[in-house]
């Protein structure tokens, strides 16, 4: 038990400021997505409050995933030392929706089978959630969860804590290709900016 002590404290930080960032304000969903053309996301707003071009690490017949940039310099500052430390790192994913089966085949896999978020696929194509990902633990928490609608808004009604726990081996292929090809782009992120950190310490300069 003891590797997941230091996990609590940034699930909780993330997870206040996810839902800060989610919850309506005057009772209008927060906008997260800029939808382009064919629906897809043009531009997603990240947990820095950022727009960023997203980036797509799956897809197949049913559905695609994407996540924001993680080589912007905002999210990796957010990130550095959880990951440094920990070894993790938080993110938003967008899931699109390809069919109505996928959607409801999704929400199940999330432990999300009631009738209210299944009757939700019906109209909704989008559902942005937050994770934390535990690469060494091959782990991934989800923290929170809402459904966006056409607009790219977050519909106020769906948003759900969750501290469901699932490892990599217990997601669907769609899901597990995604936090795959995420670790790998998050780590040689993390690597470049780790160099740039020490790199910009004053004690690493040269004194004359």
């Amino acid at each position: 038990m003891h590797h997941m002590a230091p996990h609590r404290r940034p699930y909780r930080i993330f997870q206040a400021a996810f839902l800060l960032l989610l919850l309506p304000s005057a009772g209008i969903g927060q906008q997260v997505i800029q939808r382009g053309p064919f629906g897809k996301p043009a531009q997603v707003l990240d947990e820095t409050q950022q727009w960023t071009i997203p980036l797509l690490v799956s897809s197949d017949r049913s559905l695609e995933i994407y996540i924001p940039d993680v080589s912007s310099s905002a999210w990796l500052s957010r990130n550095y030392s959880d990951f440094i430390n920990h070894g993790t790192y938080t993110l938003s994913t967008f899931t699109l929706y390809k069919t109505v089966e996928a959607c409801r085949a999704n929400q199940i896999r999330w432990g999300m089978s009631d009738n209210e978020h299944l009757d939700a696929c019906n109209d909704i194509k989008y559902r942005a959630r937050q994770i934390v990902v535990d690469p060494n633990q091959k782990s991934v928490q989800l923290v929170s969860a809402a459904m966006v609608d056409d607009d790219g808004q977050i519909v106020p009604e769906s948003v759900q804590e969750s501290s469901t726990f699932r490892t990599w081996d217990q997601l669907d292929s769609a899901t597990q290709q995604a936090i795959l090809k995420t670790n790998e782009l998050v780590t040689r992120q993390m690597k470049i900016y780790d160099a740039k950190v020490h790199n910009d310490r004053p004690s690493h300069r040269t004194r004359h």
